[in-house]
């Protein structure tokens, strides 16, 4: 018996999208300011504290700048949630593909424990390319070059193969590895389409990123809309 093959639902993502978001648009955008709250707020303050002659304070510009790096998490798996949950509103869904809304907190640990793996991941590969490099170098440039080549695009298809990770793990409620082993097969058999997706993204963002940022306030959680959208699939 053939396995059913997902297929993600390319021509309908941007209309999806946009019909979830006039639904609620106002907290829509209060998280996506969240998160840009998020991603600048803390590095900015981190950025002076590390620049102050006090050990102290220096210090804890620090510890302040690793903390920065978890605050974004939670508006967005939040946004994505919210996404989640207006896509589902706007769909009739049967009773049995109905949940309740995981914990905000459940989320966040799993989303980090997601990027955590991935960030190492592709630390391990990075630090296994230069290595190999390094050692090819002396005997051989061209095995070197070789090795930075096809490392370095073999990296690239791995990152572009977790794409979906996130979403999935909020839509199915996935653990990490679950998520990034979904993702990746779902980015394998849609190649061309993903290549869309990704292509329909950096377009909301690049049109976002005029009028001082302040497009990203709707051109992030249309992303998130249509991330979680993609994770509405077809079978075929």
């Amino acid at each position: 018996m053939p396995v059913a093959r997902e297929v993600l639902p390319l021509a309908t993502l941007l209309p999806r999208a946009w019909f979830g978001f006039s639904q609620s648009p106002w907290r829509c955008v209060g998280l996506a300011a969240l998160i840009l709250i998020g991603l600048m707020g803390p590095g900015v303050l981190a950025h002076d504290l590390q620049r102050s002659a006090w050990p102290l304070l220096a210090w804890l510009g620090n510890l302040l700048l690793a903390c920065s790096l978890l605050v974004p998490i939670a508006p967005t798996m939040a946004l994505l949630q919210l996404a989640d949950q207006l896509l589902s509103a706007s769909v009739a869904e049967p009773p049995e593909h109905q949940r309740q809304p995981a914990s905000l907190l459940w989320l966040w640990r799993q989303g980090v424990a997601l990027l955590t793996l991935e960030v190492l991941i592709l630390a391990g590969g990075l630090s296994s390319i230069r290595m190999l490099s390094e050692a090819l170098s002396p005997r051989s440039g061209v095995l070197a070059s070789a090795v930075i080549v096809v490392g370095g695009f073999a990296l690239i298809l791995w990152i572009g193969s977790q794409l979906l990770a996130l979403p999935l793990l909020v839509h199915h409620r996935h653990r990490p590895l679950a998520a990034m082993e979904h993702s990746r097969h779902l980015v394998y058999s849609n190649r061309l389409k993903v290549l869309a997706l990704i292509g329909l993204l950096l377009g909301l963002n690049a049109l976002g990123l005029m009028g001082a940022c302040l497009g990203l306030l709707i051109s992030l959680p249309l992303s998130a809309l249509v991330l979680m959208a993609s994770c509405r699939t077809q079978t075929s």
